[in-house]
């Protein structure tokens, strides 16, 4: 696989609202994504020539203070091509969600761990397609147990080639 995309904290984008807050953790920035409300963030970008199916989200986070429980991300996909007929004024179109987990968070708080989320909703993006990555922690899903912050270092894409 061929790292496309890297999405730190300082270049995500960010709703009007449940978002994650932009923090430093021993001064490295991070996305504190809160474990009771879903946040959300954004990354825009092209999608490279060369670009090929399957495509893998890679999750960098950390735990702010949990050292037992599990975490879900959600990561989204919207892909726009020339001419498609979506106004960027007021809507957006979001393939369906991507959920990816993991059952048991490091065991001492701040250690770093990766979740692969598998993007079979790609909203058929292809190379030149201007593109959203959209990731959440997903509160809701069964697994997401850890309390407390998930610190998100940053978010890699991945494709097949």
């Amino acid at each position: 696989m061929t790292t496309r995309f890297v999405g730190t904290p300082l270049s995500a984008e960010f709703p009007a609202s449940n978002y994650p807050q932009l923090t430093l953790s021993n001064r490295r920035p991070v996305l504190a994504f809160d474990d009771s409300t879903s946040e959300t963030c954004y990354w825009t970008t092209v999608i490279p020539q060369g670009w090929t199916a399957p495509a893998t989200a890679v999750i960098s986070y950390a735990m702010a203070s949990a050292t037992s429980g599990g975490v879900a991300f959600d990561v989204a996909v919207e892909a726009l091509t020339s001419g498609d007929a979506t106004d960027t004024d007021a809507t957006t179109s979001f393939a369906s969600v991507n959920t990816g987990t993991d059952a048991g968070v490091p065991g001492t708080a701040g250690y770093m761990e990766q979740i692969s989320v598998t993007l079979s909703n790609l909203d058929s993006a292809t190379a030149g397609d201007l593109v959203r990555f959209s990731l959440a922690r997903a509160t809701s899903n069964a697994t997401d147990t850890a309390t407390g912050d998930a610190y998100v270092f940053a978010l890699e894409i991945r494709d097949g080639a």
